[in-house]
């Protein structure tokens, strides 16, 4: 990234010496022992310093990837497999569930490095503790569930393909809340406030979810990231954001040209994560990353030439990593 000292390997060491220093590189009971690949920058622009592919899990789709904190980060496969990536190092953790059946891309969350959320079933919704899924909780009455966010281990939310919205306290989960549909990703910034990609956005205030409007016509939302109550940042299918000001949301703005893909699986700008009003980092479906500064989005950084860039998490303005559909992950730091 312009203007800062060092490379990036000198950046993750600082931030692996700190991570250490907390006990978060132990490894789970009974997993594999953890694989290495060498970090070295592969590009470098106003999208920041990437990383050559980390191979995490060769020839599967990875769909998510949530990181709590700098080099502690959880990614899930389509086929429910998750995975712990310390900087480089990989440690297959398992299905988070027995016989996942994934019904979203979107169904891991991670609110510390302590507790995961994740939902990789019909009906159920398992935790994770920093070292191991626990037993998963059935909620009765959901009918696929679609997408999961968690601020903390006292509260996550989830929405299923039927339109059904489901809060968790801490202790247990809600009744059936009630949403609109099913959601492509859920981002809550608080027990009162989250939005909701889905046929339109949602907004939750603690109490009910607003009717999805059209305030996208043009393109399906994939994916959602506040950073604020008045800062969220939606993207789509057609390469175009809307942002969220408190009040309402923009007019979707092209930031990207994307070629059609067929078949079900999200095309154009897939994913986005926003730490900070000022510093988001959107990725799509040809390999690009996308840089926001406060003000403009930068015209995109090819990174992953060949593959689908699916999610991308930044726990903070220093650190973010995206993850693909051929079993890939990439740090910037």
């Amino acid at each position: 990234m312009p203007g800062r000292a060092g490379p990036l390997a000198a950046a993750l060491a600082v931030v692996a010496l700190s991570m250490l220093a907390v006990g978060c590189s132990r490894n789970p009971g009974g997993s594999s022992a953890p694989t290495t690949a060498h970090v070295t920058t592969t590009t470098v622009g106003p999208e920041g310093s990437w990383s050559k592919p980390i191979r995490v899990a060769p020839g599967a789709n990875l769909t998510v990837v949530s990181c709590p904190a700098p080099a502690a980060c959880l990614a899930g496969s389509a086929s429910g497999q998750t995975y712990r990536l310390f900087l480089d190092k990989v440690t297959p953790l398992g299905p988070a569930v027995p016989s996942p059946a994934p019904q979203g891309v979107s169904y891991l969350s991670c609110a510390g490095a302590g507790f995961c959320a994740a939902a990789p079933n019909t009906n159920q919704v398992a935790l994770f503790n920093g070292s191991t899924w626990q037993p998963p909780a059935t909620i009765s009455g959901a009918q696929g569930i679609t997408a999961i966010d968690c601020t903390g281990p006292t509260f996550c939310m989830t929405i299923d393909g039927e339109g059904n919205a489901y809060a968790f306290d801490g202790r247990g989960w809600s009744g059936n809340l009630g949403a609109w549909g099913a959601a492509n990703q859920i981002s809550c910034v608080s027990p009162t406030f989250c939005v909701a990609a889905e046929g339109g956005p949602s907004v939750w205030n603690g109490h009910t979810w607003t009717q999805p409007n059209d305030a996208d016509a043009q393109g399906q939302l994939n994916a959602v990231s506040c950073a604020t109550t008045a800062f969220c940042v939606l993207v789509d299918s057609s390469g175009s954001v809307l942002t969220w000001n408190g009040l309402g949301f923009t007019a979707p703005a092209s930031i990207a040209s994307e070629p059609p893909v067929t078949g079900t699986d999200a095309s154009g700008l897939t994913a986005v994560s926003c730490p900070t009003t000022t510093f988001c980092r959107a990725v799509d479906s040809i390999g690009r990353v996308f840089a926001w500064n406060g003000t403009t989005w930068s015209t995109g950084n090819l990174i992953d030439n060949g593959h689908a860039l699916t999610s991308v998490s930044c726990p903070s303005t220093t650190y973010c990593v995206a993850v693909d559909r051929s079993g890939n992950a990439f740090i910037s730091g």
